[in-house]
């Protein structure tokens, strides 16, 4: 008897594993979060993290886990119209255990992206140092394959972390600072704040990684970055984000240094020279990190990042506001706050012609579940949000109309208004706008109207 029992059991227990389920039905569906992910041709693909879902009748807090691995990788159409209510999450397979917090590169021009890093769960099947590369079959699957480095050593040296910032050009990934720990490496001692910064040449398949002089930090944890196509080589703007000891082994984000959204870092990806600009406008508060940010370039050849989200370790709260930066005016606009609440741990991509996609993110929660047991207003944890018109939307239009800066900015732009940039700067955003002098100070008129003598203080990368 007691034998028939016991094998009911396994049974029983093999039938609740059988139902966990990376794309759950909506009415399933829970909450996604700390996930990675990018855009290649007409799909969007979601790469890790973990998930919260009804299973066998019960909520996430009444499971021995309120959240799980996702352990494949999930597209999503972008050829077709869908709302957040009936979209197809599609599954692909993956043969490595999952992952959160990864970072994750793309190489357009080639056609696949790579992921790297990252925190894995529970600790759970963990392997050496190894770079993976996704090569999708333009039908919404793919398959994953280890990319070898050519400098195979100086790879193995390298340590795996997770919460680094990173970002990638047309031909190089880069990862700033983040954290190494026994999540992230296998036999692991002990945690580390990671300085400097490692990038990847994705046509050498060649590592680098420095600090001084190399990289624009010392360290940096939770921000973000996004690439402008602005200057012979481009620029990367980082955004974001807290700066902890590099020679301790304990983080403590509510004590950390933080780096707020107005004295904004940028740097080159080339030369590696590095620039600050101080912005104007709403300037989104701060502390914050866990955020997300995806842009889309405008036809006068601008640039706007979209910010959303994030959460204040300091004051223990999440936020649920989001912002635009607009360049190459510096200047920050808030717009509408999200109508699903609060959230950190997302990722946000642009997609179609307009429109930028949040993926996931967890509220605050108890100390317990991290949020995990909140089910998300969200319809599989996405919300659309149209550049243009401002607006928070529950439906994809692959036919919208193209990408044209919103009327607020636009304003902003036609009143003639200028903006005092770092001196450094000025030479590679001559072919964004005309310059004028003011004051003494050499700034750039962002605007082919006559400029005002309104400016902002300059602040030099001497200073």
């Amino acid at each position: 008897m007691r034998l028939q029992l016991s094998l009911l059991a396994l049974l029983c227990l093999g039938c609740a594993a059988q139902q966990l389920s990376d794309a759950p039905s909506r009415e399933n569906f829970y909450r996604r979060g700390q996930v990675s992910a990018t855009v290649i041709g007409n799909y969007v693909y979601i790469d890790g993290g973990e998930i919260s879902q009804i299973l066998d009748g019960k909520p996430p807090g009444e499971q021995n886990y309120a959240s799980n691995s996702v352990n494949s990788t999930i597209s999503i159409d972008l050829s077709k119209s869908w709302t957040t209510a009936d979209v197809v999450l599609r599954t692909i397979d993956r043969p490595w255990y999952s992952k959160m917090n990864q970072v994750i590169w793309t190489d357009r021009e080639a056609g696949h992206f790579y992921v790297w890093g990252g925190t894995w769960i529970r600790g759970r099947n963990m392997t050496e140092n190894t770079l993976w590369k996704f090569t999708p079959d333009g039908k919404g699957a793919g398959t994953w394959d280890v990319e070898p480095a050519a400098n195979a050593n100086f790879f193995k040296g390298l340590h795996q972390s997770e919460r680094s910032v990173f970002v990638n050009t047309n031909d190089t990934g880069f990862a700033i600072g983040g954290i190494a720990s026994g999540w992230t490496e296998k036999y692991r001692a002990s945690n580390q704040v990671i300085p400097g910064m490692v990038a990847f040449n994705m046509k050498t398949k060649t590592w680098q990684n420095g600090t001084t002089a190399f990289s624009p930090f010392d360290t940096l944890l939770g921000g973000s970055a996004e690439y402008i196509p602005f200057g012979p080589n481009g620029l990367v703007v980082v955004l974001g984000g807290t700066a902890h000891r590099v020679d301790s082994d304990k983080t403590d984000e509510a004590t950390a240094r933080h780096f707020d959204f107005q004295n904004l870092t940028l740097f080159d990806p080339q030369t590696k020279q590095k620039y600050w600009q101080l912005a104007t406008g709403s300037i989104p508060p701060s502390p914050r990190i866990a955020f997300c940010t995806a842009g889309f370039q405008n036809a006068e050849g601008g640039y706007e990042i979209f910010l959303f989200g994030g959460s204040n370790a300091r004051d223990r709260f999440v936020y649920d506001d989001a912002y635009i930066l607009s360049l190459p005016g510096f200047v920050w606009t808030k717009v509408p706050t999200s109508p699903a609440g609060m959230r950190r741990s997302l990722a946000c991509v642009p997609i179609g012609k307009r429109q930028i996609l949040s993926i996931g993110g967890t509220s605050i929660g108890d100390s317990k579940s991290k949020g995990w047991n909140e089910q998300d207003p969200a319809p599989q944890g996405l919300l659309l949000f149209d550049m243009t018109e401002l607006m928070w939307k529950d439906s994809y239009d692959p036919n919208a109309a193209a990408y044209e800066r919103p009327a607020d900015i636009k304003t902003w732009y036609s009143n003639g208004l200028v903006v005092t940039l770092d001196p450094l700067m000025v030479d590679l955003l001559t072919d964004k706008a005309p310059l004028t002098r003011s004051n003494g100070h050499r700034i750039q008129s962002v605007s082919s109207f006559q400029p005002s003598h309104q400016v902002c203080a300059v602040h030099s990368a001497d200073d």
